[in-house]
Formats: structure tokens, sequence, C-alpha cells
């Protein structure tokens, strides 16, 4: 990838505006620098714990953001204009993009899905001396997929939720089931009605994610490789041989790719 203008002066803020939490960083060529996290929280109060945190950090130059969030995305021109002189790149498919997109319907595609396979695609498939096939996984508070082929293709993917979204709505939609610490228990048959939902959520997570990467890849005429981002990248990475690699930046590292490609 390119370096970015004027990247030994200053760098590029990335944001990655998510249901739950707003995760961002200072982007210097490949480096990551100052990487934050702030919960995703009412317009105001948002605002005001973004710029606080943003007092702490370097300088930069432009601002790129990939939001699922439309309040919060609505205030980031405004909001950008206090912190640098330049107008944000918004994440979209309308943007220069590093592959094809197959998809058969891109305005409906999350700003979240596109950044993270563009930066599967750029930093792990796009390689030399040979193209690879990419699935990208990102697990947070939703769980997605996303598939680009060798021949520089984004297919699309799939969607399910979360193991917190899984258990939230387990304890809300039932009248005695509690809500529980999501640690995975010793053994898959729960002696505790706690265990019984830890085995449940999370070993039918784990199971889920492998029985779905074996879907997807038989849809691929080359063997893929696989990474992993999110806050249960750890946990996938240890328990599903399959998984390649855990970036936990690969979102803001697709950002920062766009932002290159759409100067």
């Amino acid at each position: 990838m390119p370096d970015p203008p004027n990247a030994h002066q200053t760098g590029w803020l990335v944001l990655d505006i998510g249901n739950s939490a707003t995760k961002g960083a200072v982007m210097q060529d490949e480096t990551v620098h100052y990487p934050f996290q702030v919960p995703t929280a009412s317009p105001e109060d948002w605002e005001e714990m973004l710029r606080s945190t943003l007092s702490e950090a370097p300088p930069f130059s432009r601002v790129g953001v990939a939001s699922v969030v439309p309040a919060l995305a609505r205030r980031v021109p405004d909001a950008v204009r206090t912190w640098c002189d330049a107008s944000p790149l918004m994440v979209r498919p309308t943007l220069r993009l590093p592959f094809t997109l197959a998809y058969d319907t891109p305005d409906t595609l999350g700003a979240d899905r596109l950044a993270l396979a563009v930066g599967a695609w750029d930093r792990y498939g796009k390689v030399a001396p040979t193209a690879r096939s990419v699935i990208a996984i990102d697990a947070g508070t939703a769980l997605t997929y996303e598939v680009i082929t060798a021949e520089g293709a984004y297919l699309g993917g799939a969607i399910a939720p979360g193991p917190r979204l899984t258990a939230h709505a387990l304890h809300q939609g039932t009248a005695q089931l509690p809500d529980v610490p999501l640690t995975p228990p010793r053994s898959p048959i729960g002696r505790s009605t706690e265990a019984a939902l830890q085995s449940g959520i999370l070993f039918g997570f784990l199971d889920g994610v492998t029985g779905m990467l074996d879907r997807l890849r038989s849809t691929l005429d080359t063997p893929p490789v696989i990474v992993v981002t999110g806050g249960w990248a750890t946990l996938l990475r240890e328990h599903v041989p399959d998984i390649g690699d855990a970036d936990p930046h690969l979102v803001l590292r697709g950002i920062q790719t766009l932002m290159v490609l759409n100067p």
C-alpha cells in the first residue's frame, strides 16, 4: 500500500463507529499509533468522550470513518472540523475499492463490513507472489463473515449474533434464565444452569464458526486464508485451527486503505 501523504509528519485518524463501541487510532504508514476505544453512547456524550480522548492523540491531517450508527455518522463532519482542517472520508460502497464489488445490494452493505473486507484483501489476499482468496471474520456484538475471491471479487458473506447478543436474548426473552459471565466451561455438559448456558452459548459459537467456515470454503475455487478480528478473536484463534491470524486493527487498516485510494 502506498504511503499516505505527509506520513512522516502527521498521521491519519481512523474511526470505526460500532453499535457498542467506537474504536480508533492514528495510522502512520503501516503503524497503528494511539489505539483507543470509547463507548458508543448518546450523540452528545459520544462526541464529548471522543474529544477528550483525541486531546492526547498525535497530530493527524485526515479523518476516515466507518459507521453503522446513523445518528453519530451525521455528527462526524461537524465534529471533524473542530479537530483538523479536512472533511472526513465516510466509508461507502461508491468509493474507489481495491476489489470488484459483486454484492447484489451494495447500498445495504455496512461500512464496517466493507472496511473489514478491504483490510483483509489488502493485507492478506492481495499479496505477492500469488493472490489468495480470503475469509475475514469480525467477532464482536455481531458475528460477520466476508468472502473475497483470489481474483479480487467481494462476494458477500454471512451475519449472525455474537455470544454476548445471544446471552442477552436468552436472558431477556425468558422468565428464568440468568445473564451469565461468558467463560468457557470445562465440559460441554453443564451441571448447573450457569454452566449449561455457558456451554450452549460459547461451544455453540465455536462450533457454529467452524461449520460456517466449512460452508464458505466449499464455495471457493482455491483454499482461503482466514483472518479474524473483534472482541472474540482470541477465543476463536485458540479453538478454531483453520483461522490463520488474529488482527485487532483490521477494520481500521481497511479504512486507511480506502483513504489511500480516495485522496
